[in-house]
């Protein structure tokens, strides 16, 4: 991988905590968990319709340790939590950034990965992530996204008009098209799925990572405020599998440095 991803994430230090599985994990015997699928490399859609991606091996890791069954439900990011609650799956994988006003609705796991947000433009491109660089400017991000949600409330009704997509692939399409002049989202994700792509070579991160803790934070499994025994079962294997190497052979197939931070 280019060295986009590798300066990313410079400096972060690798911790392997020791396992603690609670016993409640051998109760569970399915866990399903909805997915977005338009989210690379966390999640893919194929044209066959199977999801996969780094989010999927994750879980599907999990789902081993605890001896149980995984079962990926696709869902539209914005309404994921709406359909946690309401049943319609067990938990959410899907790069869902841990924040206080996700936290009134869903419990979360302890972080799988750590995320932070920058935009992308054109190479050369001198714009800024601030209201006076952007003025007369239209930037892309995914509907339910924190990234909508910061740009909405930063940046909307001050003259930069904000564009919202059902997924993050269309932000990137009409960011080639030149219908929008920037773009943003996970830093990871852009570099991985988009900068260092044949795609993607004419595009660069514009300007410095948001250091906004809204924005830029931990990535963890949403459940339901209900079932604490899933969340600390999923807890003790998110444990498991970076102290035994899995976690570490997973990144390694599509990163070329330690996304889970230190």
């Amino acid at each position: 991988m280019k060295k986009t991803l590798a300066a990313l994430l410079t400096g972060l230090i690798l911790s392997a905590p020791m396992i603690a599985t609670p016993a409640a994990a051998a109760a569970i015997e399915t866990i399903s968990f909805g997915v977005d699928g338009g989210y690379p490399p966390f999640d893919v859609l194929s044209p066959s319709g199977e999801i996969t991606g780094f989010d999927i091996d994750i879980a599907n890791a999990l789902c081993d340790n605890l001896h149980a069954k995984c079962v990926f439900v696709k869902q539209p990011f914005e309404s994921m939590i709406a359909a946690l609650n309401a049943r319609k799956f067990d938990a959410i994988i899907a790069s869902l950034s841990i924040t206080d006003e996700r936290k009134k609705e869903v419990d979360f796991t302890d972080r799988y990965y750590r995320s932070a947000a920058q935009l992308v433009a054109r190479k050369g491109s001198p714009l800024l992530p601030e209201v006076a660089s952007l003025k007369g400017k239209t930037v892309g991000v995914q509907t339910g996204s924190i990234h909508e949600t910061y740009a909405k409330k930063h940046w909307g009704g001050q003259g930069v008009k904000i564009v919202s997509y059902a997924n993050q692939d269309n932000v990137y399409l009409d960011l080639l098209s030149g219908r929008i002049n920037a773009s943003l989202q996970d830093n990871i994700q852009a570099a991985s799925s988009f900068i260092d792509t044949p795609r993607g070579q004419k595009f660069a991160f514009a300007g410095p990572v948001i250091q906004d803790e809204t924005i830029s934070s931990d990535v963890g499994i949403a459940v339901g405020k209900d079932n604490p025994a899933l969340r600390d079962a999923l807890n003790g294997a998110i444990k498991a599998i970076r102290a035994d190497g899995t976690y570490d052979a997973i990144q390694k197939k599509y990163f070329s440095f330690d996304i889970y931070g230190g």
